[in-house]
């Protein structure tokens, strides 16, 4: 299992980067509004953007302002702030990012910031300066991973081992607090008993005080079996327009037989309203390995992708996702 880091590559030019002036770390350090260069702007406004990523070293709540890299971004009224996952489009306001009672709890300085937008340039006596203002902004706490074997289970208190390493999921609003199944799936701790020595991969911040790391994304092996069914996991889904679709996943074991299931239809679109059965176009039938419950099911020369597809074992489990498309 590997684990999938968000990051996006910065391509601003140096040259630029080094008019920002670095600030003393901080809460509440002053940005300096606009910076001083012995440039004007480019000829072509699409050139006067921005990308960055970097560790936060500062932030101000007045001036609306996060900094990285010895750089200032404002971020615009309105303009929500990602905290999820650095390809979606926002799910915070500034002001619930830098909540006080939070941020006493835990900081964002420190974390990273990623960031991108237009250099806004201004008349300066004689010459210009810049200032940077964010179309996009993702923020997480400083990231941390560890990917191994998952053993010590400790519902009560909350808390599991990774390699030896204490972890506990995340509890600040803020920042997500995601433990999945093999399918993507929200489980809980108590889910997780049975598969200790199974794969995991955690992401997320390590709090000395606590001796733990704390888990924002979690993502494990695990697939429970239903009472008087088997379960099933979509592990894969991908397809090209008039090209392939592929559709991959695991069942479980059927508790009463202590067997897989021969074979999992594969539907388009999900599930029906008591959620027991898929509804839609039936699209092929997988084939079960006895030996470890995974299938997988190809087709080719497909006209339409569908933006979901549903498995559904003849033993009870069901499952859905989202097709990915390229």
């Amino acid at each position: 299992m590997s684990f999938r880091p968000r990051a996006v590559r910065v391509s601003f030019l140096a040259a630029v980067l080094s008019m920002c002036v670095a600030l003393g770390a901080g809460s509440h350090a002053h940005a300096q509004s606009c910076v001083p260069v012995d440039m004007s702007p480019p000829a072509d406004p699409a050139e006067s953007v921005f990308e960055v990523e970097g560790k936060i070293s500062s932030f101000d709540r007045s001036n609306r302002t996060i900094t990285a890299n010895g750089m200032s971004v404002v971020l615009p009224a309105g303009l929500l702030v990602e905290t999820r996952d650095a390809d979606l489009g926002g799910n915070i306001s500034f002001d619930q990012l830098t909540d006080p009672l939070l941020e006493a709890q835990q900081s964002i300085i420190g974390g990273t910031l990623i960031a991108t937008g237009d250099i806004e340039f201004t008349v300066d006596g004689a010459g210009f300066c810049v200032s940077f203002e964010a179309a996009t902004v993702y923020v997480e706490m400083a990231e941390n991973v560890i990917v191994g074997l998952l053993s010590d289970i400790d519902d009560v208190g909350g808390t599991f081992a990774v390699n030896g390493v204490v972890v506990s999921m995340n509890s600040d609003a803020r920042f997500p607090s995601d433990l999945l199944d093999i399918g993507g799936n929200a489980i809980t701790i108590a889910d997780m008993a049975g598969f200790e020595g199974t794969a995991i991969s955690v992401g997320g911040y390590f709090d000395p005080v606590q001796g733990a790391l704390i888990g924002t994304i979690v993502e494990t092996e695990v697939l429970s079996a239903q009472p008087g069914a088997d379960s099933v996991a979509i592990t894969r889904a991908e397809g090209r327009d008039g090209d392939e679709l592929r559709v991959e996943g695991v069942n479980s074991i059927f508790p009463q037989t202590g067997q897989f299931a021969t074979s999992v239809d594969i539907y388009t679109g999900g599930l029906d309203a008591a959620g027991t059965a898929c509804v839609g176009t039936l699209l092929g039938t997988a084939q079960v390995d006895q030996a470890d419950g995974s299938w997988d099911l190809r087709l080719r020369d497909i006209a339409s992708i569908p933006a979901n597809v549903c498995a559904e074992s003849p033993l009870g489990g069901v499952a859905t996702r989202a097709v990915e498309i390229d």
